[in-house]
């Protein structure tokens, strides 16, 4: 009786092995440069990606990200919010300056 409840447990027991396609393995994270410039009088805080750094006033700073990361306003401006999204980086965006206020 035993080996009856183990069995049936065992045929509908979820496969324990996961496959991940080898194109995902072997994909690369495209980076994005480009430089940013704060446009603004005042510094602007902002988190590029996962690091905090701050704009100073027309100071043009280079920045790497993988497509997709975003620059966000750190503290509240006259212009932008706290967390406000400044910029996503984009394939189209490589080599190029984004002006923020």
């Amino acid at each position: 009786m035993a080996a009856t409840l183990v069995s049936a447990q065992a045929v509908y027991a979820a496969p324990t092995a996961v496959h991940t396609p080898v194109n995902a393995i072997y994909a690369k994270v495209k980076i994005v440069k480009f430089s940013l410039r704060n446009v603004s009088s005042a510094p602007l805080k902002v988190k590029v990606g996962d690091n905090e750094m701050t704009l100073l006033p027309n100071k043009p700073v280079d920045v790497s990200l993988s497509v997709g990361q975003q620059i966000v306003a750190v503290e509240e401006t006259a212009s932008n919010k706290a967390g406000t999204i400044l910029a996503t980086a984009m394939p189209e965006l490589d080599g190029a300056t984004v002006s923020v206020r």
